[in-house]
């Protein structure tokens, strides 16, 4: 009797274990009762990066909601969705009892397990050092809409500005790397976050992980972006890619490239609206040097072959162009692995590349340096 009796004081035990193994209670407040009688929303992060259905919904009572008992096989990255003025916010459905707690400017602050605190204390790295970048940018454009940008505040201003980008690249680069065994590493890598990482930090990190994760099909993507942008590298020869122009004709980028003039790739396109903010200073800087050895060669993005010539003819662009209008199916932006834009390519007189991702005002002093200032 007492070992049958035993026997199931164990079974209890071990159903208890299995079911508390992985189950975490998440407690929300807000500093004031705005969200009051507001739903909120519970979902996760999935394996491929894609958001699940909601998991569960709850409604804000005096100020507080609870999601409570939440069960998952792993720790796995999840996000409080309240409504669409307010970005969805983060933690890590980790064992134990987490608090997530909004300010009055909805900036969510969550703790209570050591992954929720670690990434907490990450996310608090990373966002200073955005708003760092930020400051700089305003000031950056604060000095130019003056008209006092001189060569010498523009590369103050870009060794600082490149600074903080460094160091915001190592703190997601070591934060990713620290868990790249985990859903949150692996979440991070597959997320915007790696936008602000180097080619080959990237490289690094997707070597740590599994043949699984590699085998996402964004994942594949990215791999075949690095690979297309080490092949047109500073150093490197251009790559000739082709497209039509506005009168159907076949154009190749070596109808212009490596024929003793500069040229500058343009990839941009009609719907991209920091595209369109900077071509009027990147047509300025185009009548200034097209007669001393300078050229541009557009490259557009767009899926309309009417919008693209529209904006064209709108903003009074001179330069050769072409595109086959497959949108990001352009196979010249898969050439060069364009995966924003807009994004500038410059090849000196031989065809090599000698410069990539400038902006105008970079374009502008680059240009001086190579043509003189007159």
């Amino acid at each position: 009797m007492k070992k049958i009796i035993l026997s199931f004081c164990m079974a209890a035990c071990i159903l208890t274990a299995c079911k508390d193994k992985n189950e975490f209670t998440l407690t929300g407040t807000f500093e004031n009762s705005n969200y009051n009688g507001t739903f909120v929303y519970l979902k996760q992060i999935n394996p491929d990066f894609s958001v699940s259905d909601v998991i569960d919904s709850v409604i804000v009572d005096n100020s507080r909601f609870e999601f409570k008992d939440i069960a998952q096989d792993v720790p796995a990255v999840h996000l409080i969705v309240i409504n669409e003025s307010v970005m969805p916010a983060t933690f890590i459905g980790e064992k134990g009892k987490i608090e997530m707690n909004f300010d009055s400017k909805m900036k969510p602050t969550v703790k209570g397990t050591a992954l929720n605190d670690k990434y907490q204390h990450f996310e608090t790295e990373r966002i200073n050092l955005i708003e760092q970048i930020y400051f700089v940018r305003n000031k950056y454009s604060e000095i130019k809409e003056a008209g006092n940008l001189s060569s010498e505040q523009f590369r103050e201003l870009d060794k600082l500005f490149k600074q903080l980008w460094e160091d915001l690249e190592n703190v997601i680069f070591n934060y990713i790397k620290s868990n790249i065994t985990n859903n949150i590493g692996k979440w991070l890598l597959g997320s915007e976050s790696s936008l602000y990482l180097k080619d080959s930090k990237l490289k690094e990190l997707l070597s740590l992980t599994s043949a699984d994760f590699r085998n996402i099909k964004s994942i594949q993507l990215w791999e075949k972006q690095i690979d297309a942008r080490e092949a047109t590298a500073i150093g490197k020869p251009f790559v000739n890619v082709k497209g039509l122009n506005f009168n159907d004709k076949e154009v190749s980028l070596s109808d212009y490239a490596g024929k003793g003039k500069i040229i500058l790739i343009d990839f941009w396109a009609s719907w991209c609206g920091p595209c369109i903010r900077e071509m009027q200073d990147l047509i300025a800087v185009y009548q200034q040097y097209r007669n001393k050895g300078f050229e541009i060669v557009g490259i557009s993005l767009d899926i309309e072959k009417e919008s693209w010539k529209k904006m064209t003819d709108d903003l009074k662009i001179t330069w050769p162009q072409f595109s086959n209008v497959k949108g990001w199916e352009e196979e010249a932006a898969a050439a060069y692995g364009v995966n924003s834009i807009p994004h500038a390519v410059l090849i000196d007189k031989g065809g090599i590349i000698i410069e990539r991702g400038l902006s105008v005002d970079a374009l502008k002093f680059k240009l001086e340096e190579l043509f003189g200032s007159k």
